[in-house]
């Protein structure tokens, strides 16, 4: 079986139009989404703004079949409970995980360690600065960082987002942006695809998307 992860969307950054053309190409038997999925501080009524952007992807792929984590960006700037309750009836694998979420030997997080937007900001000026060192320092310092905060097994698979990365170091995969304001990591662009046996990796894949005019919903 096929997943396609997507993290990091941005909506309305990358529109829906752009997730389905990827949907249509890819064919996954399931979906994974990894948080960051609006751009939540530019809509007033931020629950109907969740609700309808997942009812407009339920139209075309069946979330049922999806994981649905949350970002710092979906909660942020809201603090009720009625997203997690919106996020319930539409995805039933998570079962209310939507922060970390373990399925066969895979783990799903955003990545966010964070727990103020003023750490949030240094940490994005230290990525900067060690970026120009070695790309893959701050991804690894990450990853460590995620096992070790929640005791993951280092022999399975970590998925993350957050800092707009896409790679593989070892066994955690960066899953990049769909988001095309501007990035740290050049090539962020993109998107996984897992190709899985009861949710036991088999293999990952890389998809780098160039730069270009924006499909509109």
């Amino acid at each position: 079986m096929k997943m396609l992860i997507l993290s990091d969307i941005h909506y309305p950054s990358a529109t829906l139009g752009e997730i389905s053309k990827i949907i249509k190409s890819e064919k996954p038997d399931n979906l994974a989404l990894l948080g960051d999925n609006l751009e939540l501080e530019l809509f007033k009524k931020k629950e109907l703004a969740y609700k309808d952007f997942l009812s407009r992807l339920d139209k075309i792929f069946p979330l049922r079949k999806s994981i649905i984590m949350l970002g710092d960006n979906d909660y942020t700037y809201y603090s009720g409970e009625e997203i997690p309750k919106i996020l319930d009836s539409f995805s039933p694998i998570n079962k209310g995980e939507y922060f970390v979420f373990r399925i066969g030997n895979m783990n799903f997080f955003h990545g966010n360690l964070e727990k103020s937007l003023i750490v949030e900001k240094i940490g994005y000026h230290f990525v900067k600065h060690v970026s120009r060192i070695h790309i893959s320092i701050a991804p690894y310092i990450l990853s460590s960082l995620v096992r070790f905060y929640f005791g993951l097994p280092i022999g399975e698979y970590l998925f993350l987002g957050h800092l707009h990365y896409l790679g593989i170091l070892g066994k955690n995969v960066f899953c990049g942006t769909l988001g095309e304001e501007s990035n740290i990591f050049k090539s962020s662009l993109g998107y996984v695809t897992v190709e899985h046996k009861n949710f036991e990796v088999k293999s990952i894949n890389l998809h780098h998307i160039q730069k270009g005019a924006r499909s509109r919903d």
